[in-house]
């Protein structure tokens, strides 16, 4: 099956009400946390709930659960033993505090790349630890076992009770993306059009999808088997998205940066159906994205366009430099089109590869 067919019922449902669902399953989770409590009371157990507040309040995707909780129960054991050590093998404060000194050193020296929420969680069980001296060791050892308790309930409520795929928004948010961005096109290409168009507003809108895309990845590739090697195709297809909106905002202002310019390409039909080709694809592409497509529809040729805009401005009667930049500027969209052309087919055939 393809990570691009039709989403179900449910997961149209879900996206649709994502918030009030995430509302109601921070709740239940929070909910059975504290039933837990009355029933079997134990020490620490503040740190359930805390767990999993700090992991579910902003991560409403299966996959961003699974990561977070991760990482909380990483940084959790090795910041719990490191200290369990430090007050293993010596009382002496001024040891304890140079040894604490270089810990916390290498976790703020690693906190700003990968894992950084591990490390942080690192540092402040650390210190935890070391300051409930003699009693830091049952402390250190609770307080785990409770997080690990938070991260199970966390992760059981996201998985089980009307998940939210991270695959599927990352797949809406670059539906969604295609077809802003076929539709900004379009609406420059209008015959009817003969002023500049307001669209920064769209773009900056579309740059936040792009940008949401981005964030995703991580959790898409921690919760879809399909795509846990295609962490490098995911993301040069979100470069590409960048390009493509960079480039179809240079086009629109060298269309109506002189009205020689403007006429001179109004009038040039063959240039302006070109490109109207390569916005109807995107329109295509996003449809197919969505679901509502079971095949990828096919993109002209590169070489065939480079060719056919040649030959078009050669047609011209009074050459007009921004003609030459509208037309170079459609050629290298349709370049990264291409590229995301090949992505997106690449996606689709590793994942029936998967499910095969």
């Amino acid at each position: 099956m393809s990570i691009f067919a039709a989403p179900s019922r449910i997961e149209q449902f879900v996206y649709r009400h994502i918030r009030i669902i995430h509302v109601l399953k921070i709740s239940l989770a929070l909910l059975i946390a504290h039933l837990l409590n009355y029933l079997y009371p134990l020490p620490y157990l503040a740190w359930t709930s805390v767990t999993i507040v700090i992991i579910m309040l902003t991560l409403p995707q299966v996959g961003g659960a699974l990561e977070k909780s991760i990482q909380r129960v990483i940084g959790t054991l090795c910041g719990a033993l490191y200290g369990i050590g430090i007050l293993y093998l010596t009382a002496n404060p001024w040891i304890t505090a140079l040894l604490a000194l270089l810990a916390i050193a290498f976790v703020t020296w690693r906190a700003s790349g990968k894992m950084s929420y591990a490390y942080l969680v690192a540092g402040f069980t650390l210190m935890i630890v070391l300051d409930g001296g003699e009693q830091g060791m049952t402390e250190a050892i609770w307080r785990t076992a409770t997080i690990l308790l938070g991260c199970l309930i966390a992760i059981a409520v996201s998985q089980l009770v009307l998940p939210l795929r991270a695959r599927n928004e990352w797949r809406w948010l670059l539906a969604s993306t295609l077809q802003g961005m076929s539709q900004v096109w379009l609406s420059h290409l209008s015959p009817n059009v003969h002023r500049p168009l307001k669209t920064r507003g769209r773009l900056k809108a579309l740059e936040r999808h792009v940008q949401r895309q981005q964030g995703l990845l991580r959790s898409v590739t921690l919760e879809s088997r399909a795509l846990r090697h295609s962490q490098r195709e995911l993301e040069q297809l979100v470069e590409a998205q960048g390009r493509c909106l960079l480039l179809i905002e240079l086009i629109a202002q060298s269309r109506w940066e002189t009205a020689a310019s403007e006429q001179e390409i109004q009038h040039n039909f063959g240039i302006g159906l070109r490109a109207r080709s390569l916005a109807g694809w995107m329109k295509e592409a996003a449809a197919f994205c969505r679901g509502e497509r079971s095949d990828l529809v096919v993109l002209e040729s590169v070489l065939e366009l480079k060719q056919e805009l040649l030959s078009q401005l050669e047609l011209q009667a009074h050459p007009v430099l921004n003609t030459y930049g509208y037309s170079w500027l459609i050629y290298q969209c349709g370049l990264q089109l291409a590229l995301i052309d090949r992505l997106l087919r690449s996606l689709v055939r590793q994942s029936q590869c998967t499910h095969e």
